[in-house]
C-alpha cells in the first residue's frame, strides 16, 4: 500500500493525490531539520567519544555525521562501525569534581 502511494505522483503527473503543495514543502523542511538535527547529535557524541579514546575524533565525528545526512542507512552502518571498532578502553578516567569527600571547601 505504501509503495503504491509513493508512486502515484510518478503515474498520474503529481496532481491526483490531492496534496496540498505548502504541506509537502513543510514536510520536507521538518524531515531536513530532523536529519540535521539527528546527524549532528551523532556525530558530536562520536567526537566527544572518540576524544576520550584517543581515536581520531574529527575524522570519526565528520564521517559519521556527513554518513548520516547524505546516505541515512550507510551512515547508520559507520555508526555501528565506530562503536565496534572503537575499543573499550578510555585512555583516561573523567576527572569528578568534588569528589566523594566533597572536595576542597
Amino acid at each position: 500500500m505504501m509503495l503504491r502511494l509513493a508512486l502515484l505522483p510518478l503515474q498520474v503527473g503529481g496532481e491526483a493525490a490531492n496534496v496540498d503543495s505548502t504541506a509537502v514543502l513543510v514536510g520536507m523542511i521538518l524531515g531536513v531539520i530532523l536529519t540535521v538535527l539527528i546527524a549532528g547529535s551523532a556525530g558530536y557524541w562520536v567526537y566527544k567519544d572518540a576524544s576520550k579514546r584517543e581515536n581520531n575524533e574529527l575524522q570519526w565525528g565528520i564521517g559519521v555525521a556527513a554518513t548520516l545526512f547524505f546516505l541515512f542507512p550507510i551512515g547508520i552502518l559507520v555508526l555501528i562501525a565506530y562503536v565496534i571498532v572503537r575499543g573499550d578502553e578510555t585512555g583516561t578516567e573523567p576527572i569528578q569534581e568534588g569528589g566523594a569527600a566533597g572536595g576542597d571547601w
